[in-house]
């Protein structure tokens, strides 16, 4: 689980979650990707960062949903465009089962 908002270095990956809250994400014009790369938000937590400015702009798929997501690598001139997202952060004593199958190629 990630607690933090980033994006995949892989081409693409597969999420589902089959028991708890689901992956949460930014839509594409509210981040500041500047702010995702490694130490540039100065250890802040998410929401103090910058990363992006309303939390109102965060979404969040639900229980059962499957989403195929973009991630940065082998997108020649689209890589800035792979989708920011984040685990829910978890509540005390919950379960949490999460599928996540990552493109691969031997390129």
């Amino acid at each position: 689980m990630c607690p933090r908002f980033h994006v995949d270095n892989v081409p693409c990956w597969l999420v589902t979650t089959y028991v708890s809250r689901s992956t949460q994400w930014l839509p594409n014009p509210v981040v500041d990707r500047s702010k995702l790369e490694r130490g540039n938000n100065n250890g802040r937590p998410d929401e103090l960062s910058g990363i992006y400015l309303d939390v109102e702009d965060i979404r969040q798929l639900k229980c059962g949903d499957v989403a195929l997501l973009k991630g940065a690598a082998r997108w020649e001139g689209n890589k800035y465009n792979s989708l920011a997202h984040r685990s829910p952060t978890p509540k005390s004593g919950e379960t949490h089962l999460l599928l996540t199958l990552d493109f691969v190629s031997s390129d």
